[in-house]
């Protein structure tokens, strides 16, 4: 699908309350060109575990009911659950709360299994526009944050060229001002 055939869903994600948060290539788009650039497969939106059921019931309500669970972490925990409605697809990243506004999640990793904490303005970056649509994504280092930890774990397969590329932008572009420090995930290892 074009990227601005998922500008509707994007328009109605915004609005959810709980809130909901975009993120991936979408997400990256928007902040990065305030326009969508490229054909996109998914929407990849971060939801709070506590929320999932509200979510799940939300979009079921605009088409997308049947959810099937991609991913566990740990098993019989959904960390990624996915559906499709009318041609366009969507992604749900389900996150926990250790903290009050803090969003984190658990990889595994050979040695087990890791806690990444996501920074403290991932849910709090402000509603962007594309095409006079707002989206309410997670915070540019929530971005970069993200993909380092998908990197630095290999969850989800080596990282593309395009992973590599939307690294350096980010970080050239929106994070140049944020130290080293700043752009490496918080990693606890859970024994």
């Amino acid at each position: 699908m074009t990227g601005a055939s998922y500008l509707p869903l994007v328009q109605q994600l915004a609005s959810f309350e709980p809130r909901a948060y975009v993120f991936g290539g979408i997400a990256e788009d928007a902040l990065l060109d305030g326009r969508i650039t490229r054909p996109h497969g998914d929407v990849d939106v971060l939801v709070a575990r506590a929320a999932l059921d509200q979510h799940r019931h939300q979009l079921g309500a605009i088409g997308f009911s049947d959810f099937e669970v991609y991913f566990e972490s740990p098993p019989g925990m959904p960390l990624v659950l996915g559906s499709a409605f009318d041609g366009l697809s969507v992604d749900l990243g389900v996150f926990d709360e250790q903290e009050p506004g803090i969003a984190s999640f658990v990889l595994p990793v050979a040695e087990g299994s890791v806690r990444i904490t996501l920074p403290d303005d991932t849910l709090r970056h402000p509603v962007s526009y594309v095409n006079e649509v707002p989206i309410r994504t997670v915070s540019p280092r929530a971005l970069y944050h993200l993909r380092e930890a998908f990197i630095f774990t290999g969850v989800f397969g080596p990282p593309r060229e395009k992973d590599r590329e939307a690294q350096a932008r980010l970080r050239r572009e929106l994070l140049a001002t944020v130290p080293d420090g700043e752009l490496t995930p918080r990693l606890v290892p859970i024994a």
